[in-house]
């Protein structure tokens, strides 16, 4: 059964995490954060990851945007894992919702509201992003 897409549009709201195959350079499935939600477009997509990876490591102000998520407070992980919040990815709704559709995405979770709080606090005080970029998706 097709769910309309308004129906689907309603699920994906910030804080939203998604589980999707869908991406052209990830040969596996990617649980991912959405933390801006505009008419036409989701930003934010901030993967999440098992650990840390080394490149991170060695680069203080994108380290400081992994935020830890508790796999206690989380079913569908299977360790504590990590939200790295260090690049900003914007997508159209449309090629979305497609994927969702087609069987591709689909909506595994909700960030809880603390780790959502402080994750757009550690957003709003980060250098990696510009200023309208803070206005436009964090606030």
């Amino acid at each position: 059964m097709e769910l309309p897409i308004q129906l689907l549009q309603q699920g994906i709201q910030r804080g939203s995490i998604l589980l999707s195959d869908s991406f052209d350079d990830i040969d596996h499935a990617k649980f991912f954060a959405v933390i801006g939600v505009s008419q036409d477009a989701i930003a934010g997509f901030f993967f999440i990851n098992s650990r840390i990876h080394s490149i991170i490591m060695a680069k203080p102000r994108q380290l400081a945007m992994q935020y830890q998520l508790k796999k206690s407070d989380y079913d569908f992980l299977r360790y504590d894992s990590f939200l790295g919040a260090n690049e900003l990815q914007i997508r159209p709704v449309a090629a979305l919702i497609k994927s969702m559709q087609e069987g591709q995405t689909s909506i595994v979770g909700q960030l809880t509201d603390e780790d959502l709080i402080l994750v757009l606090e550690a957003c709003r005080n980060s250098s990696l992003f510009s200023e309208k970029e803070k206005l436009q998706f964090f606030y």
